[in-house]
């Protein structure tokens, strides 16, 4: 029995019910992993838990702090250990093999596949736009959720926003056309995947591994029958390895941390490491923020903490600290050229490599151009696809001052080169695009909170993996992330959130 399993049965930190594809038996009944759902109830190793004098019904896969439910502390630790064992294996695999998530896995897997109708779609949106009729009712149940509800408004005030951009900027049809359809998609999506997720949230695992092969299979096809000349030798990570791992990374800790921590720390800082050595420096940065978290979550169950409503804080300053020496070992190492070409040239452009802001920039370039065109119309933007002449040329002017004689000659994009949601949505469809994302940002902060709070292991597992990679996606890539990434993550993040409050405040009330 390791540790972490003791920590738990002894009423320290969570509880665990269970993890996130299981489905609670109905009181009085013994569910068939042996464990019962209501008070009084004998498990078939002849343990009954301890919660109060009647049930709470409803979904498993609960871990709920201590004090608002636990096992009894007269109660074998071995007992717990395998109940929970064999629990857990049977849900996670269940899970994983359960056909209710053929939808969200074929969704998934195919929006890699880009199909050229009026415009470029991919081909998970089709399915969704195909299936759309038949989740009417879901969808508009899922509007009661408030979150969902707060952000499907929000998300219609970006989209007038971008219609009044466009109107005052006299935008061409052909780019007003793709500005509107990036939104409606992007929105589209999500109301999708909430309808999807309001009555099983768990069908995100399909999703996750949705994700996974999709990726693979986009590298696959590059690597094989797609243009070379755009994969850069010294990113390799990102072309080839970024789309499938992080996704194997987030279905590792969804299956593994709550049993095998160590694992999942080890294989984040494996992640991280290789990561950095060949191209990917942002992804492996944002996996080894996760792993960091992951410590200081395993820590703080293993010494036993029952308060964990600031362990996402406590855990984000942890990190940030740390990331301190980790920062002087990427500066040195990339000095060193251990870390590629690209790494070494940003690192010795920079006047002071120490300073990570400077570093950053130099990295994420495109953020200076994105901060002209703020300035020169912050209120409502450029209009869709935005790409004046005169910005293209300071961009170009202030990449030579950068990179001098190594900086790019020409742009070949037809779109200011921005690379990022956050600050695109405000070049594009001005302030109240901009504010939408930031809302975006805190709502997700405050799922992940809730989660960590009141979730079982599993989904805390899943909510640490996706925290840093939401917020560094939404601040430094392209607008794709939001339209085909975005939607059924925080969709998850909007209902199993609330699933697992309403859980902990019924079993207060009980």
């Amino acid at each position: 029995m390791s540790r972490y399993d003791a920590g738990a049965s002894g009423g320290r930190g969570w509880v665990d019910a269970g993890s996130l594809a299981g489905q609670s038996s109905p009181a009085g009944q013994s569910s068939p992993a042996g464990q019962s759902s209501a008070v009084g109830q004998s498990s078939a190793v002849g343990k009954s838990c301890a919660v109060g004098k009647s049930g709470v019904r409803g979904q498993a896969g609960v871990g709920i702090p201590s004090g608002v439910g636990g096992a009894s502390r007269g109660e074998s630790r071995s007992v717990v250990h395998s109940v929970r064992r064999q629990g857990t294996e049977e849900d996670v695999w269940g899970s994983v093999f359960d056909r209710r998530n053929i939808i969200s896995f074929l969704t998934a897997s195919t929006m890699v596949i880009p199909i050229t109708l009026v415009g470029t779609f991919r081909l998970g949106e089709i399915l969704i736009l195909l299936l759309f009729p038949f989740y009417i009712r879901s969808m508009m149940q899922a509007m009661r959720n408030r979150e969902v509800s707060l952000l499907m408004m929000g998300g219609i005030l970006w989209f007038v926003s971008q219609v009044l951009s466009d109107l005052v900027n006299g935008t061409p049809s052909s780019k007003y056309i793709r500005g509107w359809g990036n939104i409606g998609l992007t929105m589209m999506n999500f109301l999708f995947y909430c309808g999807l997720y309001r009555d099983r949230y768990r069908s995100h695992i399909g999703t996750i591994i949705g994700m996974a092969f999709g990726g693979a299979f986009g590298a696959f096809y590059l690597y094989f029958f797609g243009d070379k000349s755009q994969v850069n030798p010294e990113q390799l990570w990102d072309f080839y390895v970024s789309a499938w791992a992080y996704p194997c990374f987030g279905f590792l800790a969804y299956a593994a941390f709550g049993k095998f921590p160590w694992l999942v720390i080890g294989a984040g800082v494996v992640y991280g490491v290789v990561g950095n050595i060949y191209g990917g420096r942002s992804d492996g940065l944002i996996a080894m923020s996760s792993t960091l978290v992951f410590c200081y979550l395993w820590y703080s169950l293993l010494s036993g903490q029952k308060d964990l409503r600031y362990l996402f804080r406590n855990g984000a300053v942890l990190a940030g600290l740390l990331m301190i020496p980790l920062f002087l070992l990427y500066v040195h190492y990339a000095q060193s050229g251990v870390l590629g070409k690209t790494a070494k040239v940003q690192i010795d452009l920079a006047k002071n490599p120490y300073n990570p802001i400077e570093v950053l920039l130099l990295a994420r370039n495109e953020s200076v151009i994105a901060i002209d065109a703020i300035a020169e119309k912050p209120l409502l933007g450029h209009g869709s696809w935005a790409n004046p002449t005169h910005l293209r040329k300071l961009y170009l002017l202030k990449m030579r001052e950068f990179y001098g004689a190594k900086a790019p000659k020409t742009l070949v994009h037809d779109v200011l080169p921005v690379h990022s949601v956050l600050l695109g949505a405000w070049v594009f469809s001005g302030l109240v695009g901009f504010l939408y994302w930031i809302f975006v940002i805190s709502r997700t902060l405050v799922l992940t909170d809730r989660i960590l709070r009141f979730g079982s292991v599993a989904m805390v597992a899943i909510a640490v993996v996706y925290l840093p990679f939401f917020s560094w996606h939404v601040m430094f890539s392209p607008h794709s992330f939001a339209r085909f990434v975005w939607p059924a993550a925080m969709a998850f993040l909007a209902f199993a959130s609330a699933d697992r409050s309403r859980l902990v405040q019924a079993s207060r009330v009980v």
